[in-house]
This record gives C-alpha cells, sequence and structure tokens, in this order.
C-alpha cells in the first residue's frame, strides 16, 4: 500500500504502545492486538509489532553509547555494550519465531499467564 500521509488510525500504535508502561501488559500484544483490530493478518501485524520496536532499541543505545562517550570511566564497557546488542538481537530473532510458532497455533495462553504474573510481581515486589 501506498500513503500519501499517516493515517489518524496509526495513532492508535503509538497509544497501544503507552499502554505498556501499565504493569503486565505487553508493548507487543498491545500492538499486535491493535493491528489485528484494523484488519492486518497475524503475521504481519507480528512482525510489524517486533519492527516497531527496533527504534525504541537503538534510540536507548544511542542514548546510553553517548553517555558512556563522555565519560571515560566507562568507554570501557563499550564492547560488553556492543556484544550485549548482538545477543539481543539474536535472542530477539528467535522470540519472534517462537511467538510466531505460538500465534499459528493460536494458542497465547501461556504468554497471557506470563504476563499476568510478570504485572503482578512488579506491583507486588518493586513498588
Amino acid at each position: 500500500m501506498k500513503y500519501s500521509s499517516i493515517s489518524p488510525l496509526y495513532w492508535l500504535f503509538g497509544l497501544a504502545q503507552s499502554l505498556a508502561l501499565i504493569p503486565g501488559i505487553s508493548r507487543s500484544d498491545a500492538t499486535i492486538v491493535t493491528a489485528m483490530a484494523l484488519g492486518w493478518k497475524q503475521e504481519t501485524a507480528l512482525r510489524f509489532s517486533f519492527f516497531l520496536y527496533i527504534p525504541v532499541s537503538l534510540g536507548g543505545m544511542l542514548l546510553e553509547g553517548k553517555d558512556m562517550l563522555k565519560d571515560p570511566a566507562l568507554g570501557q564497557f563499550i564492547g560488553p555494550y556492543l556484544l550485549a546488542f548482538v545477543c539481543s538481537l539474536v535472542a530477539s530473532y528467535f522470540a519472534l519465531r517462537w511467538f510466531m510458532g505460538l500465534m499459528a497455533r493460536g494458542n497465547l495462553k501461556w504468554f497471557s499467564l506470563y504476563c499476568v504474573a510478570a504485572g503482578l510481581f512488579v506491583l507486588l515486589f518493586l513498588n
């Protein structure tokens, strides 16, 4: 599809991602549900949700990396920081494949239970 401007409906993706500020709400699930509510296919919604995370991840890395370069004491951590980034990319790839398998089977029960447990943990122990 070709768009001449951003549809107001796509602002919903930003709002959906902001729901992840609530403990137990998954950013990826919120954006997947939003995309599917807009009529997207399940696999397309899943891939789009994971691609939405790339700017967030790179932005955070650049902001932290900038601080590392300013402070000579932190400069020693650039190598481990880059290694962690590469490991994160690899883990994200496998997580995407695993999650796509879950969605293909239509069984997100375990992921939902994980989100509830994580939310309860944050509310009870990290406040």
